[in-house]
């Protein structure tokens, strides 16, 4: 395989695509996806969002700090230490990709049933 670098987006052309498909298969975080006529190099999302979610879990588990006590630790005059605070922050930091993924994904499904 080659030392050329592939992104996400980058169209995908007959004369790389076994070196793409190569560098794909390696990492496992992309694929190639036919557009039209066209293949381009798209990131496997539920990979990268089931490695965030175990790293959300795990620091959960690690400081107690579930979503609800969370929201309460930083709830204004809450009397949590800073310490407490910064590290509910850091955790809520990484979470809120998943809920604005998982927002953005129940959205249409709830337009399709209220269309029915």
């Amino acid at each position: 395989m080659s030392e050329k670098k592939y992104e996400a987006g980058m169209e995908v052309t007959e004369d790389i695509y076994s070196d793409v498909a190569a560098w794909c298969n390696e990492g496992g975080a992309y694929h190639i996806e036919r557009e039209g006529e066209r293949f381009y190099i798209r990131a496997n999302i539920a990979l990268v969002q089931a490695g965030t979610e175990q790293k959300v879990q795990g620091l959960e588990i690690q400081t107690g700090l579930t979503r609800a006590v969370r929201e309460l630790v930083l709830a204004e005059n809450s009397g949590a230490s800073e310490y407490v605070k910064s590290k509910a922050r850091e955790i809520e930091t990484l979470a809120e990709p998943l809920r604005t993924q998982e927002a953005g994904e129940t959205v249409p499904e709830a337009q399709e049933a209220a269309d029915e």
